[in-house]
């Protein structure tokens, strides 16, 4: 969505064959100058100061940082081993914050003002069980997006969350075993999961990759000028 407005776009991820993919397909469609990609683990440091200096050495500045990084691991909160509390700590928590900070001081440094989304999600602020961890790591990250809201507003950085809901096609966070974990918790069989989450919501309707995608265009355009230490909830009214 942002390519086909005109930005340039910096993929960072850690699966480098995925993100060759998406590139080459986005070189085709957009133009290979409008394209760069940083493989990037978000719980290093230094990965993530690096990442953002390949970014301004290639497009020679920033304006938008898309806070996205993703991983779920399901387990109820009495069977959650520490391994797995901190991994999803480590990207969920961890990842956001360093993300967010060295985006953060790179936009005040430029003094051009900017934005930044993060990507949070509905767990976030509704409990669900099975989800102890990646449920608190997503609420921290919504409050991590307002606290840097208020401390950006005097150099015109902008904030706001982006919570989504069921995002099932092409997620690999909805791998077969996480399928097959919330289809357990539910009741229902992993083929069923998707027409369980839209019955759920106000709308009866399903959340796909391109809504959430709207909702990050209007909070990284001049539209949403006015707006900063908001949330959009593209969940289809759950």
């Amino acid at each position: 969505k942002l390519a086909a407005q005109g930005a340039c776009v910096a993929i960072a991820d850690i699966n480098e064959a995925g993100m060759a993919e998406v590139a080459a397909d986005f070189g085709k469609r957009f133009g290979k100058n409008n394209v760069h990609t940083v493989n990037l683990d978000v719980t290093s440091e230094a990965a993530v100061i690096a990442g953002f200096s390949s970014v301004i050495a290639r497009f020679g500045g920033l304006d938008i940082v898309v806070n996205n990084a993703g991983i779920a691991i399901p387990a109820p909160a009495e069977s959650t081993s520490l391994d797995v509390w901190n991994k999803q700590m480590a990207i969920l928590g961890t990842g956001y914050f360093l993300v967010g900070r060295e985006g953060f001081r790179i936009l005040k440094q430029q003094n051009c003002s900017g934005s930044m989304i993060y990507i949070a999600s509905k767990n976030g602020m509704v409990a669900s069980p099975g989800t102890s961890a990646y449920g608190a790591m997503k609420a921290a990250e919504i409050h991590l997006a307002r606290v840097l809201a208020a401390e950006g507003a005097a150099f015109g950085i902008r904030v706001n969350t982006v919570n989504p809901d069921a995002v099932l096609r092409g997620s690999k966070i909805m791998s077969e075993g996480f399928r097959q974990s919330r289809a357990n918790s539910l009741g229902i069989k992993p083929d069923e999961l998707e027409d369980h989450y839209r019955k759920r919501s106000l709308l009866q309707r399903s959340v796909y990759p391109e809504d959430i995608a709207e909702a990050v265009y209007w909070f990284a355009s001049d539209a949403s000028n006015k707006s900063t230490g908001n949330i959009i909830n593209v969940d289809a009214g759950h």
